[in-house]
């Protein structure tokens, strides 16, 4: 029981950290706001996620430099602490 309640705390931390891939559109930059607001197809991995439009934070603010609204691109996205954050992404095609 006790080994339960530790893997909900865990679970259910900030620090808890889940990771997947995805291939999708830019539909937004928004350099102010730190955010791009991606199309996405499947997110695979961790996330298991359907396809949807969703805006996502970034962790490295080069990719608000790099990428530009229609572009194709291969991203990995990460869930921490119940935020979403595109953490890279390159161009695909």
């Amino acid at each position: 029981m006790k080994q339960l309640a530790l893997l909900l705390m865990l679970l259910a931390s900030p620090a808890f950290a889940q990771q997947g891939e995805t291939t999708g559109e830019v539909r937004k930059v928004d350099k102010e706001a730190g955010k791009i607001t991606l199309r996405h197809g499947p997110i695979t991995g961790a996330l298991d996620m359907s396809a949807m439009s969703m805006v996502f934070q970034v962790k490295d603010p080069s990719l608000l430099e790099r990428l530009q609204a229609g572009d194709r691109v291969k991203a990995t996205i990460l869930k921490e602490g119940g935020v979403f954050y595109i953490v890279a992404a390159e161009k695909d095609g």
